[in-house]
């Protein structure tokens, strides 16, 4: 432990040298008493007042903030190391058992001519039923039957949705012309009663009620 006693009167100190370049700093300290009669620096004490002051202490010995930053870059340089390559992975290939199940499933369920599967059936719906993977039966079916064009549910469901925007555009039309009918009563009904105002004005009530008109 790089830790002196500092003798001679006074205020209790210690001197402290690094380890690694032998910079020297001196602290006040306490002192502890030991068999015969001896008086040492606190080394716990003065080691607490170092680290807060970004020295280090490692396997007994002290290193100042600059010899310390070294040591941490030494060892990350000698600890890190490039990740080992790994050897390229062998794409997965389907047995020529699983490749015959795809085709003959695919012959059911596909439709080559509209290009399209037949029904709800997917790439997926083929793959789980038959337990394999998607890509090997999307591969298969554009190879040898054709592109993924949906599926009949796909296309009557896109139809139906088609057929319900065309209704709700023709029920938001007919109801725009009813508002714009209801608006133009609304504005002959506003014009009846101004009109109703000033004859009730011109004439009077008198007459008014000579002639029946509340």
């Amino acid at each position: 432990m790089s830790i002196h006693e500092i003798k001679g009167k006074g205020v209790n100190r210690a001197r402290v040298v690094c380890d690694g370049c032998g910079r020297e700093e001196v602290v006040t300290c306490n002192y502890l008493h030991r068999p015969g009669r001896v008086w040492v620096p606190d080394a716990g004490q003065i080691n607490r007042k170092m680290t807060g002051q970004g020295w280090a202490e490692v396997k007994g010995k002290l290193h100042c903030p600059a010899c310390e930053a070294k040591r941490k870059a030494t060892g990350m340089t000698k600890t890190t190391t490039a990740p080992a390559a790994k050897p390229a992975e062998v794409l997965r290939q389907p047995s020529r058992e699983q490749r015959r199940e795809i085709v003959d499933m695919l012959r059911e369920v596909y439709d080559p001519e509209a290009e399209r599967y037949r029904r709800n059936d997917t790439d997926a719906t083929v793959a789980d039923v038959l337990g394999v993977m998607p890509g090997w039966v999307a591969e298969i079916r554009e190879a040898f039957f054709g592109p993924d064009g949906g599926n009949e549910g796909i296309e009557a469901a896109t139809e139906r949705l088609a057929a319900l925007e065309h209704e709700i555009r023709a029920i938001s039309d007919l109801a725009g012309k009813q508002q714009e009918a209801a608006s133009k009563k609304l504005a002959e009904v506003s014009a009846m009663r101004a009109e109703l105002g000033r004859i009730k004005g011109a004439v009077g009530p008198r007459a008014l009620r000579a002639a029946g008109v509340k």
